[in-house]
């Protein structure tokens, strides 16, 4: 639970920049896999903060380790889906290998307003 906490702080914390691009949902819109949608962002933001600020820039990864020790301490299959949702996030990002600079920005302040509402849903959750 502490993690959770501090990876709805983390993502609460990008939510600034992500002022101006607010993904759009329908209202009342609930993620039926949130904090694996969450660890698919996390993998997002990792890949550009790896490709951008170069390979010793862990703190996405870092993150990612924190939440599966919390989220899904022991193998099994929910811990499979959270890093299989990271790795999938990180190769997107990969894919799509925005370049570092203005573009790489939108794309980071598009995920925060995504990670901002994943992580409001899990609080509106676990800590209502």
């Amino acid at each position: 639970m502490r993690t959770l906490c501090l990876v709805l702080g983390l993502m609460l914390t990008l939510a600034p920049m992500a002022a101006a691009q607010k993904v759009v949902r329908p209202p009342g819109y609930q993620d039926p896999y949130p904090v694996e949608s969450l660890a698919r962002v996390m993998g997002e933001m990792h890949y550009l903060d790896f490709a951008c600020k170069g390979r010793q820039s862990q703190d996405w990864r870092d993150a990612m380790v924190e939440l599966l020790d919390h989220e899904a301490p022991t193998r099994g299959g929910y811990r499979q889906r959270l890093v299989d949702r990271f790795n999938e996030g990180f190769r997107i990002q990969e894919r799509r290998n925005p370049r570092c600079g203005a573009e790489e920005e939108m794309v980071r302040q598009s995920l925060a307003a995504e990670g901002e509402a994943l992580s409001e849903q899990l609080r509106r959750t676990y800590l209502q």
